[in-house]
């Protein structure tokens, strides 16, 4: 998707939370290489802090699409925002588990 997404204007940021048991340590490169892409900065959240503001607010963005219940730890999610939000601001759109989603995402990206 990021592929046919090319403008130089979007950034990807990639927030990585421990989900499995086997997540102790920040994702190596065998990770991270799913998301290819020079835009991508990747970020290490050991404590769930985004997961927590989520619980915290119950929405991070305007229209949400949702395939399943998440409890402690927000995953498999991708946050759309227009150019020039301000910090705090919620996301345009929220789609989770993102495979599933796929079209909707692009429609989101073409709008901006």
């Amino acid at each position: 998707m990021l592929q046919s997404e090319n403008r130089a204007g979007v950034a990807v940021f990639v927030i990585w939370e421990p989900v499995l048991a086997t997540d102790w340590l920040r994702p190596g490169p065998a990770q991270t290489s799913f998301v290819r892409d020079g835009r991508a900065t990747h970020f290490w959240d050991h404590d769930h802090l985004l997961s927590a503001l989520y619980q915290a607010q119950g929405s991070l963005a305007r229209t949400e699409k949702v395939g399943f219940r998440m409890k402690n730890v927000i995953w498999d999610t991708a946050l759309v925002y227009p150019p020039g939000v301000k910090w705090g601001a919620p996301a345009s759109l929220m789609v989770a588990p993102v495979v599933n989603y796929h079209d909707e995402l692009e429609r989101a990206l073409a709008e901006r």
